[in-house]
Formats: structure tokens, C-alpha cells, sequence
């Protein structure tokens, strides 16, 4: 029986194919900002934006998918032959 998390991890979670880790990550960051809307931490204007912070670019498209998506295309693409 695992006594540490690093053992838990290791032996429980570490195995798991890629897809299943996700999940599992997106399971706990729901309870734990659901803890925080909940609890003092949210009272205090917290939880995972304070952890984290924001950023605003003053682009009012600059949260979308495709946009982004878009510009990662073009980054990936350029072979940067013009910087030489």
C-alpha cells in the first residue's frame, strides 16, 4: 500500500495512458474551484484567477479558438528563413 502521494502517483496514476491523466487533472481542478467558490477563498475575490492572474491583450478577439488556432498555424509554418 502506497504511503506517500509521490507513491500513489507513481504507482496509481503515472500508468494511466495520457487521456486518462487529463481527465483526472480536470476532475480535481473542478473540485477544487468549486471548493473556492464555496469557501472563504472566493469571498475574498481568490480561487484559481487570483492563483493564476489574468491577461487582457485589448484585442476583442483574442480568446478565440480559431484566431489562435489560426496563428499557431503561421508560427509552425514559417521556417524562418528570412531571419538568416
Amino acid at each position: 500500500m502506497p504511503n506517500t502521494i509521490q507513491e500513489i502517483y507513481q504507482q496509481t496514476i503515472l500508468p494511466l495512458p495520457e487521456s486518462e491523466r487529463l481527465k483526472l487533472v480536470a476532475l480535481i481542478i473542478n473540485d477544487i474551484s468549486r471548493q473556492a467558490e464555496n469557501g472563504a477563498q472566493a469571498k475574498r475575490g481568490g480561487g484559481l484567477r487570483e492563483m493564476f492572474g489574468t491577461w487582457r491583450s485589448g484585442h476583442p478577439h483574442s480568446a478565440d479558438n480559431e484566431q489562435i488556432d489560426l496563428d499557431l498555424a503561421r508560427a509552425y509554418a514559417d521556417n524562418h528563413e528570412d531571419e538568416k
